[in-house]
């Protein structure tokens, strides 16, 4: 009787986080088969007795230095290799070493605690200028990420996860239209963000182009930038 081979669960993640002002995501260069000096993200095989959420925190531990972030699950990535009766693949697997699945996780790293330098082919890639080569299904992968990124921040008050504690109001804006790749009204975005109580004076300032700007610090409120899914705030 012919075994079938065993299902294994990878968890991949996707570390998102501005990098000088530039949306970026984690990448590392694969040493060895399969794809061979290919980009791909943090990823490890779930052993067992590990939670997936367990080994996305160990990813996240291992590759930036942080203990505590914001961490999400996005979703199981599933694709079998399918063969004709000739044996030919008709469509190719998720993972040329056998059957493997993905849960996937986001995680957002605010801007003031990003890690510069990493040890081996670990580095920030530009979301703008991913790598042509991308291993497995990962830009599949960092493509659902970015939208799931992007959906959170028309509703919720995730992007000032991506910012440094103190920061001017110029600075949050810059972050919503470099994630959303949207030009937003300057008037009607500050008007917004201020009426709304979402961000505090802290009386602090930061020279920005030869004069004083200043310093605001997240209230923590529930803040959604859109109050429709097409709204655009003037762009």
């Amino acid at each position: 009787m012919k075994h079938e081979q065993q299902l294994r669960v990878a968890v991949d993640l996707v570390v998102l986080s501005l990098v000088n002002g530039e949306l970026c995501v984690l990448l590392g260069r694969r040493p060895h088969p399969p794809y061979p000096g290919y980009s791909a993200l943090p990823g490890k095989l779930r052993s067992r007795g590990v939670s997936v959420d367990g080994v996305a925190r160990d990813l996240l531990s291992d590759t930036t230095g942080l203990e505590r972030a914001w961490v999400e699950q996005l979703r199981t990535f599933d694709r079998p290799e399918q063969r004709g009766e000739d044996g030919t693949v008709l469509v190719p697997g998720r993972d040329p070493r056998g059957d493997v699945i993905s849960v996937a996780y986001i995680a957002v790293v605010p801007a003031d605690r990003v890690r510069p330098e990493f040890g081996g082919e670990l580095g920030w890639q530009p979301i703008r200028r991913l790598p042509v080569e991308v291993a497995f299904d990962h830009r599949e992968i960092i493509d659902y990420a970015l939208r799931r990124l992007r959906s959170k921040l028309g509703y919720s008050s995730l992007g000032f996860e991506l910012l440094p504690e103190e920061f001017t109001i110029p600075e949050l804006q810059a972050m919503y239209e470099q994630v959303l790749g949207i030009s937003l009204n300057r008037g009607n975005f500050w008007r917004r963000v201020l009426d709304a109580g979402v961000i505090k004076d802290t009386t602090r300032t930061r020279r920005a182009r030869g004069k004083p700007a200043k310093l605001y610090k997240f209230t923590g409120r529930a803040f959604g930038l859109f109050e429709g899914p097409d709204e655009h705030i003037g762009r």
